[in-house]
């Protein structure tokens, strides 16, 4: 049976979840990490630099937690780790204009748009009761966008920010890559 269009499988959650990095990204990545980790190894206060040096932006690398490519306890940078997330980075960046729109309907529903219209909105973080306003002008239950954000933080934090919601569309299917 074929899938329809538009139609998403759970085989699209595992492909953006460990993804088949092409081998010309992952030298790229890994000719980076070898400049930081051939005397000793990469740590988390290299990453400023290690992003920098892949033209990765600042605002959304900003919004990675060195604890998350980081070997568990350590400040030590794990390779697998950092090379799954580069490769999402740049997911979301070619995919920055859909995840840009999405979340930008998100944070005009709730208001935050004209309430700090100085923030931008990669910088926006819509808490528990950003999206309990969102479903209240939509009508919905708002237990589903608790449990976005639940999925979308991975049950860790009661806000959500664009990043997170970038990794919630791509675990949804809704980013090509």
């Amino acid at each position: 049976m074929s899938k329809k269009r538009g139609q998403k499988s759970y085989s699209d959650v595992l492909n953006f979840l460990n993804p088949k990095i092409p081998a010309e990204i992952e030298d790229d990545i890994l000719s980076a990490f070898a400049n930081y980790s051939l005397e000793s190894d990469m740590t988390s206060a290299n990453l400023p630099a290690f992003y920098s040096d892949l033209q990765l932006p600042e605002d959304v690398t900003k919004m990675i937690k060195a604890q998350d490519v980081c070997i568990e306890g350590t400040d030590i940078i794990s390779f697998d780790k950092l090379l799954k997330t580069v490769f999402h980075l740049l997911v979301f960046m070619n995919n920055g204009e859909n995840i840009d729109a999405q979340w930008s309907m998100l944070v005009h529903a709730c208001g935050r748009d004209s309430q700090f219209p100085q923030v931008a909105l990669r910088n926006h973080v819509l808490s528990i009761k950003d999206l309990q306003k969102i479903t209240n002008s939509i009508n919905m239950d708002s237990g589903k966008l608790v449990e976005m954000m639940s999925y979308s933080t991975n049950g860790t934090r009661v806000y959500i920010t664009w990043l997170d919601f970038a990794f919630l569309l791509g675990k949804l299917g809704h980013l090509m890559f």
